[in-house]
């Protein structure tokens, strides 16, 4: 039930994303779309972004379907800015329903965020361009920001298994017109590096 949203999510601020003088949001999503299939898929990993700072960036996206339709979405993660690392949770809530665009908009907010940044409830619109419903999805995403006068739109390729080769995602995207080797890739050697130092601090703080 994952790939909602990331959803992610993802995730204001979390990648540099391209902004757009667009007052709506733009990309529309997969044709035959089956959300109940969709749905299904309750783990993800982030692998790749179409804009961001650099490869030092993860995300984990968790989705739970509640009984009355409602989705929910964590999405997790550290990102490397300045040469610091920092952690963030970011909650996000909306109805299963895909609206004309072929996508959904989510209400999220901040749950966690080392940042320490200023940043109240936002709306995110995510449509998904193609995804096997088992295995990966590429996202579209569209955030919109009440304090921010543009849109700040993102690519997102979501796999449940982050080591898993890349063959049918590159095809997705060459469909699409873009390419894979342009989009950053997730670095799992950082990943691991950052959740180990996090995981560190948190337990001096403890004791």
């Amino acid at each position: 039930m994952l790939f909602a949203v990331i959803i992610f999510g993802i995730m204001t601020y979390a990648f540099a994303q391209v902004s757009s003088e667009n007052k709506e949001c733009q990309y529309v999503g997969m044709t035959n779309f089956d959300s109940s299939k969709y749905f299904d898929i309750e783990h993800a990993y982030v692998t790749h972004a179409k804009n961001g700072r650099n490869s030092n960036f993860c995300r984990e996206l968790t989705t739970t379907k509640h009984t009355n339709g409602t989705i929910a979405t964590i999405a997790k993660g550290y990102d490397e800015i300045s040469g610091e690392t920092y952690y963030s949770e970011i909650y996000c809530s909306g109805p299963s329903t895909v609206n004309n665009q072929g996508g959904f908009t989510f209400d999220c907010h901040f749950l966690k965020d080392t940042r320490k940044r200023v940043l109240g409830n936002y709306k995110l619109f995510t449509s998904v361009i193609d995804t096997d419903y088992k295995t990966y999805a590429v996202l579209y995403r569209c955030t919109k920001i009440p304090e921010v006068p543009v849109n700040l739109e993102n690519f997102l390729v979501l796999k449940t298994d982050k080591n898993s080769n890349n063959d049918e995602v590159k095809q997705s995207l060459q469909r699409k017109g873009m390419e894979l080797d342009k989009f950053f890739s997730r670095n799992n050697e950082y990943c691991n590096s950052a959740k180990n130092k996090i995981a560190k601090e948190e337990g001096k703080k403890e004791t």
